[in-house]
Order: structure tokens, then sequence, then C-alpha cells
């Protein structure tokens, strides 16, 4: 698989799975939202620094992403870590990059559906705790 399945799939997919590695290096599994622009992926925490897998993701450790339908981590983590997987790279993006108001905006039109959850995902808080997935 390249890195070109993780962006389609991203930009494909509703709910990803985030596969990050705990203190113990055991995996867990996390439900987010991601969305694609202009050909390259960013993923947000919601939550902000409170987020496990954002935590994870600060401290070094290894990124992944399951490449199916990561709603499965919705309901049932332990499934989740058993598909298939693509590991990536994240990048902070300075909460000043103009760019996320572009994310803010990709946002919006993907999940739409989900207006309460959707601004959650663009306050400050947030915005101050977003990544760009690039190939490891």
């Amino acid at each position: 698989m390249s890195f070109s399945d993780v962006v389609n799939h991203l930009d494909a997919t509703q709910v990803v799975a985030i596969i990050t590695r705990r203190q113990d290096g055991s995996p867990t599994a996390t439900p987010i939202w991601a969305v694609v622009i202009d050909g390259v992926p960013y993923v947000r925490s919601a939550y902000g620094e409170k987020a496990w897998w954002y935590r994870h993701v600060t401290a070094g450790r290894e990124v992944a992403f399951a490449m199916r339908d990561g709603a499965v981590a919705e309901r049932d983590k332990e499934a989740a870590l058993e598909l298939p997987r693509e590991r990536v790279a994240l990048e902070p993006v300075p909460v000043d990059d103009p760019i996320n108001d572009r994310i803010d905006e990709a946002l919006w039109a993907k999940y739409a559906d989900a207006p309460s959850s959707v601004e959650e995902t663009i306050t400050p808080r947030a915005r101050a705790c977003t990544f760009r997935v690039v190939a490891p």
C-alpha cells in the first residue's frame, strides 16, 4: 500500500481509526475525523491536548491509520486493532497557519450532519491541536 492509498482512505472515510501506542508500547485505536485539502490530509483533536491519541503523538510514539472503516473503533477498539494499518507521521500545524481556516471549512463540508461535533472541532483549543499527515 502506498501513502496515496492512505490519503484516499482519509478523504473517503467518515470516521477513521488512528492507532497510537500507550506508554507501555501497547497499541490503542481511537475514532477521529480527517479531511484532505489539495491532496494533503489533516487531523485535529476535538478535545485538545486532553485526548489520549494527541498525547501519544506529541510524545513521539508510532502512529498509523486502520485502513478500513474506523467507526469500528467506536464500538470495539480491539477489533479496530485487527484491521490492516498503514504507518504515517504527523506534523504539527501552527495555530496561525491560514490552512486552519480551510480545515474548518472542510470539516463543515464533510461532517455537516454533525454540527455540534464540528463546533467542538473548530474551537481555538482544537485548532491548536492540528496535524498534517505525511508519509513516515
